[in-house]
Protein backbone atom coordinates (compact mmCIF):
# COMPACT_ATOMS: atom_id res chain seq x y z
CA UNK A 1 0.00 0.00 0.00
CA UNK A 2 2.86 2.05 0.48
CA UNK A 3 3.61 1.60 -3.58
CA UNK A 4 0.32 2.26 -4.12
CA UNK A 5 0.64 5.93 -2.06
CA UNK A 6 3.71 6.67 -3.42
CA UNK A 7 2.25 6.61 -6.62
CA UNK A 8 -0.65 8.82 -6.41
CA UNK A 9 1.46 11.41 -5.03
CA UNK A 10 3.75 11.36 -8.26
CA UNK A 11 0.56 11.36 -10.81
CA UNK A 12 -0.40 14.08 -8.41
CA UNK A 13 2.33 16.12 -8.64
CA UNK A 14 2.81 15.81 -12.57
CA UNK A 15 -0.59 15.57 -13.70
CA UNK A 16 -0.15 12.29 -15.55
CA UNK A 17 0.66 8.85 -15.23
CA UNK A 18 3.34 7.24 -14.03
CA UNK A 19 5.36 5.71 -16.52
CA UNK A 20 5.86 5.46 -20.14
CA UNK A 21 3.60 2.72 -20.71
CA UNK A 22 0.53 4.32 -18.68
CA UNK A 23 -2.42 4.70 -20.73
CA UNK A 24 -3.76 7.94 -19.69
CA UNK A 25 -5.90 10.95 -20.81
CA UNK A 26 -4.02 14.18 -20.58
CA UNK A 27 -4.97 14.62 -16.76
CA UNK A 28 -4.50 18.29 -16.79
CA UNK A 29 -6.50 19.03 -20.07
CA UNK A 30 -9.42 20.66 -18.29
CA UNK A 31 -7.33 23.55 -17.72
CA UNK A 32 -7.89 25.13 -21.29
CA UNK A 33 -11.63 23.42 -21.28
CA UNK A 34 -14.43 25.30 -20.61
CA UNK A 35 -18.10 24.34 -19.81
CA UNK A 36 -18.92 22.32 -22.71
CA UNK A 37 -15.15 20.26 -23.11
CA UNK A 38 -14.22 21.70 -26.42
CA UNK A 39 -10.24 23.01 -26.09
CA UNK A 40 -9.70 26.91 -26.53
CA UNK A 41 -7.14 29.39 -26.43
CA UNK A 42 -7.78 31.00 -22.89
CA UNK A 43 -4.75 32.11 -21.18
CA UNK A 44 -4.68 30.42 -17.99
CA UNK A 45 -1.37 31.58 -17.03
CA UNK A 46 -1.48 32.68 -13.02
CA UNK A 47 -4.92 30.81 -13.00
CA UNK A 48 -5.36 29.02 -9.96
CA UNK A 49 -6.56 25.08 -9.49
CA UNK A 50 -6.55 22.25 -7.59
CA UNK A 51 -7.12 18.74 -8.25
CA UNK A 52 -8.47 15.11 -6.11
CA UNK A 53 -7.90 11.89 -7.61
CA UNK A 54 -9.67 8.94 -6.69
CA UNK A 55 -8.06 5.85 -6.86
CA UNK A 56 -9.32 2.01 -7.06
CA UNK A 57 -6.77 -1.01 -6.71
CA UNK A 58 -8.28 -3.92 -8.92
CA UNK A 59 -6.31 -6.74 -9.15
CA UNK A 60 -2.72 -5.74 -11.11
CA UNK A 61 -4.22 -2.17 -12.21
CA UNK A 62 -4.35 0.78 -10.67
CA UNK A 63 -7.18 3.08 -12.04
CA UNK A 64 -7.12 6.94 -11.08
CA UNK A 65 -10.01 9.49 -12.15
CA UNK A 66 -8.45 12.87 -12.10
CA UNK A 67 -10.85 15.81 -10.88
CA UNK A 68 -10.09 19.43 -11.32
CA UNK A 69 -11.57 22.79 -10.19
CA UNK A 70 -10.29 24.54 -13.24
CA UNK A 71 -13.60 26.54 -14.77
CA UNK A 72 -15.27 26.16 -11.75
CA UNK A 73 -13.77 27.94 -8.61
CA UNK A 74 -10.19 29.00 -8.11
CA UNK A 75 -10.01 26.38 -4.96
CA UNK A 76 -10.96 28.49 -2.27
CA UNK A 77 -8.28 28.28 0.98
CA UNK A 78 -11.38 27.58 3.38
CA UNK A 79 -13.13 25.13 1.01
CA UNK A 80 -9.90 23.10 0.17
CA UNK A 81 -8.86 22.85 4.11
CA UNK A 82 -12.43 21.40 5.38
CA UNK A 83 -12.06 18.33 2.20
CA UNK A 84 -11.43 14.97 4.21
CA UNK A 85 -9.38 12.90 1.40
CA UNK A 86 -10.32 9.73 3.29
CA UNK A 87 -14.37 11.08 3.55
CA UNK A 88 -14.33 11.57 -0.19
CA UNK A 89 -12.93 8.19 -0.61
CA UNK A 90 -15.19 6.39 1.51
CA UNK A 91 -18.19 8.67 -0.62
CA UNK A 92 -16.61 8.26 -3.67
CA UNK A 93 -16.35 4.12 -3.10
CA UNK A 94 -12.15 4.11 -4.09
CA UNK A 95 -9.24 2.96 -2.43
CA UNK A 96 -7.63 6.47 -2.02
CA UNK A 97 -8.42 9.90 -2.56
CA UNK A 98 -5.29 12.51 -3.07
CA UNK A 99 -5.75 15.98 -2.47
CA UNK A 100 -3.25 17.81 -4.99
CA UNK A 101 -3.06 21.63 -4.77
CA UNK A 102 -3.55 24.45 -4.73
CA UNK A 103 -1.34 24.88 -7.84
CA UNK A 104 -1.26 27.92 -10.50
CA UNK A 105 -0.47 27.56 -13.78
CA UNK A 106 2.74 29.53 -15.15
CA UNK A 107 2.16 28.55 -19.34
CA UNK A 108 -0.67 30.42 -21.21
CA UNK A 109 -2.48 27.02 -22.86
CA UNK A 110 -3.05 23.57 -24.00
CA UNK A 111 -3.11 22.75 -27.46
CA UNK A 112 -4.96 20.24 -28.07
CA UNK A 113 -6.88 19.35 -24.63
CA UNK A 114 -10.17 17.84 -23.82
CA UNK A 115 -11.73 16.65 -20.48
CA UNK A 116 -13.55 13.30 -19.80
CA UNK A 117 -16.74 14.96 -18.74
CA UNK A 118 -17.17 18.67 -18.30
CA UNK A 119 -19.98 17.58 -15.81
CA UNK A 120 -19.64 19.39 -12.31
CA UNK A 121 -19.34 16.92 -9.79
CA UNK A 122 -19.18 17.66 -5.70
CA UNK A 123 -15.63 16.18 -3.76
CA UNK A 124 -15.77 17.03 -0.54
CA UNK A 125 -18.21 19.89 -1.39
CA UNK A 126 -16.10 21.02 -4.24
CA UNK A 127 -17.56 21.42 -7.47
CA UNK A 128 -15.33 19.71 -9.78
CA UNK A 129 -15.04 18.06 -13.46
CA UNK A 130 -13.41 14.73 -14.72
CA UNK A 131 -10.34 15.51 -16.55
CA UNK A 132 -9.01 12.59 -16.83
CA UNK A 133 -8.38 8.83 -16.42
CA UNK A 134 -4.86 6.99 -15.68
CA UNK A 135 -4.31 3.04 -15.50
CA UNK A 136 -1.40 2.30 -13.45
CA UNK A 137 0.20 -1.70 -14.06
CA UNK A 138 0.71 -2.24 -9.98
CA UNK A 139 3.51 -3.88 -10.39
CA UNK A 140 5.30 -0.75 -11.85
CA UNK A 141 4.56 1.53 -8.47
CA UNK A 142 7.98 -0.11 -7.15
CA UNK A 143 10.17 2.87 -9.09
CA UNK A 144 7.87 5.47 -8.15
CA UNK A 145 8.01 8.29 -5.78
CA UNK A 146 11.55 9.81 -6.47
CA UNK A 147 13.41 12.44 -5.73
CA UNK A 148 12.98 16.36 -6.48
CA UNK A 149 15.30 16.50 -10.09
CA UNK A 150 14.31 12.90 -11.70
CA UNK A 151 12.40 12.98 -14.33
CA UNK A 152 9.26 10.81 -14.89
CA UNK A 153 8.33 10.26 -18.19
CA UNK A 154 4.34 10.73 -18.58
CA UNK A 155 2.37 10.15 -21.95
CA UNK A 156 0.69 13.52 -23.54
CA UNK A 157 -1.12 14.04 -26.34
CA UNK A 158 -1.74 18.20 -26.11
CA UNK A 159 0.88 20.93 -26.62
CA UNK A 160 2.16 22.96 -23.77
CA UNK A 161 2.20 27.05 -25.23
CA UNK A 162 4.59 29.73 -23.14
CA UNK A 163 3.74 33.10 -25.07
CA UNK A 164 6.16 35.77 -26.30
CA UNK A 165 6.89 38.06 -24.04
CA UNK A 166 6.26 36.34 -21.17
CA UNK A 167 8.63 35.47 -18.20
CA UNK A 168 9.40 31.64 -18.36
CA UNK A 169 10.97 30.14 -15.36
CA UNK A 170 13.63 26.91 -16.36
CA UNK A 171 15.94 24.74 -15.17
CA UNK A 172 18.61 23.05 -17.12
CA UNK A 173 20.12 20.04 -16.16
CA UNK A 174 24.25 18.95 -16.13
CA UNK A 175 23.19 17.48 -19.93
CA UNK A 176 21.70 20.93 -20.94
CA UNK A 177 18.12 19.56 -21.01
CA UNK A 178 15.99 22.51 -20.12
CA UNK A 179 12.61 22.00 -18.15
CA UNK A 180 9.79 24.80 -18.50
CA UNK A 181 7.76 25.19 -15.27
CA UNK A 182 4.52 24.88 -16.42
CA UNK A 183 3.13 25.32 -12.79
CA UNK A 184 3.76 26.39 -9.19
CA UNK A 185 2.75 24.77 -6.03
CA UNK A 186 1.82 26.40 -2.64
CA UNK A 187 1.92 22.45 -1.03
CA UNK A 188 5.49 23.04 0.68
CA UNK A 189 5.74 26.83 0.85
CA UNK A 190 2.02 28.09 1.65
CA UNK A 191 2.98 31.60 0.60
CA UNK A 192 4.64 31.44 -2.42
CA UNK A 193 3.72 33.35 -5.77
CA UNK A 194 4.77 34.24 -8.89
CA UNK A 195 6.74 36.86 -7.99
CA UNK A 196 8.91 34.70 -5.48
CA UNK A 197 9.84 32.34 -8.62
CA UNK A 198 12.38 35.35 -10.12
CA UNK A 199 14.31 34.80 -7.38
CA UNK A 200 13.54 30.92 -6.08
CA UNK A 201 17.11 29.81 -7.53
CA UNK A 202 18.42 31.36 -4.08
CA UNK A 203 16.06 28.85 -1.62
CA UNK A 204 16.48 25.67 -4.52
CA UNK A 205 19.07 22.90 -3.08
CA UNK A 206 20.20 22.22 -6.67
CA UNK A 207 21.80 18.97 -7.57
CA UNK A 208 25.62 19.72 -9.02
CA UNK A 209 25.49 20.81 -12.51
CA UNK A 210 21.81 22.02 -12.38
CA UNK A 211 21.37 25.48 -12.65
CA UNK A 212 17.99 27.31 -12.37
CA UNK A 213 17.62 30.50 -14.32
CA UNK A 214 14.68 33.38 -15.72
CA UNK A 215 14.19 34.56 -19.18
CA UNK A 216 11.78 36.44 -20.97
CA UNK A 217 10.27 34.97 -24.34
CA UNK A 218 11.19 36.84 -27.69
CA UNK A 219 8.57 34.44 -29.85
CA UNK A 220 6.16 32.24 -28.55
CA UNK A 221 7.66 28.58 -27.18
CA UNK A 222 5.46 25.70 -27.22
CA UNK A 223 6.74 22.25 -25.65
CA UNK A 224 5.18 19.27 -27.70
CA UNK A 225 4.99 15.27 -26.70
CA UNK A 226 7.97 13.41 -28.64
CA UNK A 227 5.90 10.45 -29.75
CA UNK A 228 3.31 10.88 -27.03
CA UNK A 229 5.85 11.19 -24.39
CA UNK A 230 6.81 14.03 -22.15
CA UNK A 231 9.82 14.04 -19.28
CA UNK A 232 8.47 15.56 -15.94
CA UNK A 233 10.18 16.59 -12.67
CA UNK A 234 9.76 18.57 -10.01
CA UNK A 235 12.20 20.90 -7.63
CA UNK A 236 12.52 20.98 -3.94
CA UNK A 237 9.10 22.71 -3.39
CA UNK A 238 6.65 21.06 -5.79
CA UNK A 239 7.06 22.88 -8.33
CA UNK A 240 6.62 21.46 -11.77
CA UNK A 241 8.75 21.44 -14.96
CA UNK A 242 8.07 19.75 -18.39
CA UNK A 243 11.30 19.02 -20.17
CA UNK A 244 11.42 21.51 -23.86
CA UNK A 245 11.81 20.26 -26.95
CA UNK A 246 15.52 20.52 -28.17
Amino acid sequence: MRQFAACLALIAATGFGCDSTTAASDATAAADTPADGTSTQQDIRGMRYCEILLATLDGEQVHVDVYNTFGLNDCPDAAWAAIDATQVATDAGVTMAVLNGPRYWMMNGFEGSSMIDPTPRSLGGMEMRHAGSIDVPFATLGSLGKAPYTGTTVQRNSTVRFDAGDTVFELVGPDGAVYDMQSYSQQKVPTQTEADLATLADRLTLPAGWTYRVRTLTETLRITAVDGLATIIQDDFANSYQMSNP
